[in-house]
């Protein structure tokens, strides 16, 4: 809660009306009917609500506000106050509560408003359903929004039904505002109502203030220490000191109560440093004894830096027991940070500098986590409990952990998991990379005393210290990175080729392409996605109309997905294709690409090279033929000369060819066949991407035996080449 002073001006009855609205008007109606009181004693000048003795007044009093069976009372905080203040001033304050006193009027138009002070309002009303009463302050929280100028003023609300055990009407605003400062520091709860619970443990609080003193001396505090496993050894790495308040009176006071309530106080700082103590003095005597050591982490509150020289402190505990600076690492809650950056900020580098390792407890609690990483230098972040909580019944938890720890690793940041309670959950956190992990599947925290020194910390069961540096060396590898062993720059680098493809009708346009598939462009001919999608968009080219085909694919698969490798400019590409929406004649397609051709191994290099021979077998013979009249033999299987090693000119060679080894009935045709000029244009009327004719043979042996001639073109480094191959038509039909 955060009270700030304001700058009081005068405020007129005609003011006051305007902006108290229907619970002024009300309020003037009943006036002849009750006692009058002094107006300004009961207005609050800024806001023109009534303040706290106006409310008091009325619950006294015999109209309609007055106390009864049916009375309801919210008592509102305004969180986070202080930072709004701060930055805007106090005119900008005061515009908010007065912004905030008329949407209050607003939505509880039937209800008397008031504001007691500072940042807190009270609503007065009766009977208000419960639901009602929530949704009411959903609708308050939303409204507010437009006057927070980007700072969120989170809004605490305690709520008190009348119980009719009341003495005093005072006691329903208390029991009101005691919800409400129930759930001051809980982020995400911001309605509580008033219970016998809520009663209870305001007992335990004050119990708390009143016996800590007698705590001390009678040393009813304790430190219990909870294991921190190394994911990829199972091996204790470190603990975590925990304190507790064994009570003889109430028991096991969990640290949820008197941590608060000593921080309320400000007492804290005592008894940190008391638990310090007792964790160096443990230190000492695990040392002494020969066992495994370990580092053991200590929680610090943001008052400990206020209240006292904390790091001092730490250093005369550490003298005192003659305790290394590297087996005790310091804490900070995440909630602490969110109070002030510069002054916590400052304290962080303190420690860092002097050799101190500093981890950032509940990491995703609900505050601002990666300003904090951004911020700060962490050497570990801890992350919270509640990911896990849900990790059975949401994925989205899954999906949130493997992301901090991606970005964790990214940045140089060690990551530990809090509340590891199954092994599904401990494989789950090793597969991602999560380095430390800590919870009940590995022991609960128990007293230094419940160990069995001789098994707990032995060298089996425990890492040596030494060991550490090594462990943290390994385990900077980010195994959810497309480039895990590229040194850490800071730069975002994605390896593999990705895009946006655009599909309208035929035609292809590559809306996005990141660095990998400019470069991978580059590879196949294309010097950037203008010229790719031109490329790619061609209907003249056979190849690129199988990538639109398997776009195609795509969109009607029952996965949406689609593969498929292609032979682009002398490489075979694999393309990974997910279809992603479509409106009207336009589809969106996101594209991964991989260059088989440059990334195969000389393992798959070989496996290529026999399966392309494997291939050729099948043919007579195979010759490349270019659109600039020339030829080539690539393949020869059978007792005919090359003619290419003769005659490169295609026309000529095409004829030389066919007086040897075509019937002559046939080879007017068969040089039709193999005219250049007008290879595209009959490759387009046949409705295929290739051409294919049948001849009789004339080659010694063979006479009179049918072959089958193949053309296949295709587009390579700007221009075109075809395939031309030959084989035995009856062994065609042999194989099928």
């Amino acid at each position: 809660m955060f009270v700030f002073t304001i700058f009081y001006t005068v405020v007129t009855v005609s003011h006051i009306r305007k902006l108290t609205g229907g619970g002024y008007k009300r309020y003037m109606k009943q006036m002849d009917d009750v006692v009058v009181f002094n107006e300004n004693s009961h207005i609050d000048e800024l806001t023109g609500l009534h303040n706290l003795t106006g409310v008091l007044e009325h619950l006294q009093g015999h109209d309609e506000y007055s106390a009864s069976e049916d009375t309801v009372i919210i008592y509102l905080n305004v969180m986070n106050f202080k930072t709004f203040n701060q930055k805007y001033g106090f005119a900008g304050g005061n515009d908010f509560l007065r912004g905030m006193a008329q949407e209050l009027n607003d939505i509880f138009p039937d209800e008397l408003v008031a504001r007691t002070g500072g940042d807190q309002f009270i609503v007065l009303g009766r009977a208000i359903p419960e639901e009602e009463l929530l949704d009411k302050l959903e609708e308050l929280r939303m409204a507010l929004h437009k006057h927070e100028k980007g700072i969120n003023a989170k809004v605490k609300a305690g709520i008190y039904r009348a119980q009719g055990d009341e003495e005093d009407s005072v006691i329903m605003v208390d029991r009101a505002k005691m919800a409400c400062d129930d759930i001051i520091r809980v982020y995400d709860r911001d309605n509580n109502f008033y219970t016998e619970e809520l009663v209870k443990r305001n007992e335990l609080r004050q119990y708390v203030i009143d016996n800590f003193e007698n705590a001390f001396k009678q040393r009813y505090f304790q430190v219990y220490y909870q294991k921190e496993i190394r994911s990829v050894t199972r091996k204790v790495c470190g603990y975590e000191a925990l304190a507790r308040w064994l009570d003889p009176k109430y028991g096991i006071i969990s640290p949820a109560i008197f941590v608060e309530v000593l921080e309320s106080v400000h007492l804290i700082h005592r008894l940190d440093t008391y638990i310090i103590d007792q964790v160096c003095h443990d230190i000492r005597d695990c040392i002494e004894s020969g066992y495994a050591v370990e580092p053991i982490s200590v929680n610090l509150s943001r008052l400990d830096f206020e209240l006292c020289d904390i790091m001092s402190e730490i250093d005369k505990c550490r003298a005192k027991y003659d305790i290394p600076k590297k087996l005790l690492h310091i804490e900070v809650t995440e909630s602490a940070i969110a109070g002030g950056s510069d002054f916590l900020g400052k304290h962080i580098k303190k420690f860092r500098d002097a050799g101190y390792e500093v981890w950032m407890d509940d990491f995703g609690a609900g505050y601002s986590s990666f300003n904090n990483l951004k911020d700060y230098d962490f050497d570990v972040v801890k992350i919270d409990m509640g990911f896990l909580r849900e990790f059975e019944t949401n994925q989205k938890a899954k999906v949130i952990l493997a992301a901090i720890v991606n970005m964790a690793k990214e940045l140089g940041i060690h990551t530990l998991a809090e509340g590891v309670e199954t092994e599904e959950q401990y494989e789950f956190l090793l597969k991602i990379g999560c380095e430390k992990m800590q919870g009940y599947l590995f022991g609960k925290p128990k007293p230094i005393d419940d160990f069995v020194k001789s098994e707990d910390f032995s060298f089996d069961k425990c890492e040596e210290f030494d060991f550490c540096s090594y462990y943290n060396d390994i385990g900077m590898v980010n195994f959810l990175s497309t480039a895990p062993l590229r040194p850490k720059t800071m730069e975002i680098m994605i390896r593999i080729p990705i895009a946006i493809v655009e599909l309208d009708n035929e035609s292809v346009t590559f809306i996005y392409a990141n660095e990998a598939c400019v470069e991978f462009m580059h590879v196949i001919g294309a010097e950037g996605v203008e010229e790719a999608s031109a490329l790619a968009s061609s209907p003249e080219i056979e190849n690129i109309n199988g990538f639109v085909n398997i776009m195609k694919a795509a969109e009607v698969s029952y996965d949406q997905t689609s593969e498929s490798d292609i032979v682009i400019n002398g490489n075979v590409v694999n393309f990974k294709i997910r279809f992603l929406s479509r409106h009207g004649d336009k589809a969106a397609f996101a594209i991964v690409s991989r260059n088989i051709t440059v990334e195969k191994t000389a393992h798959s290099a070989d496996d290529y090279s026999a399966l392309i021979i494997h291939m050729l077998n099948q043919y007579n013979r195979v010759d490349l033929f270019d659109e600039e009249g020339t030829v080539e033999n690539v393949f020869l299987n059978v007792n005919q000369k090359s003619i290419s090693d003769v005659e490169r000119r295609a026309e000529i060679a095409v004829q030389m060819y066919s007086n040897l080894y075509i019937e002559e009935h046939d080879r007017t045709r068969f040089r039709k066949f193999f005219d250049l000029k007008t290879m595209h244009e009959r490759i387009k009327e046949s409705g295929k991407n290739y051409l294919v004719d049948y001849y009789r043979s004339a080659m010694p042996g063979d006479e009179g035996t049918i072959l089958m001639y193949m053309i296949l073109p295709f587009y390579y480094n700007g221009r075109w080449k075809f395939i031309a191959s030959c084989r035995y038509a009856d062994e065609l039909e042999a194989d099928f």
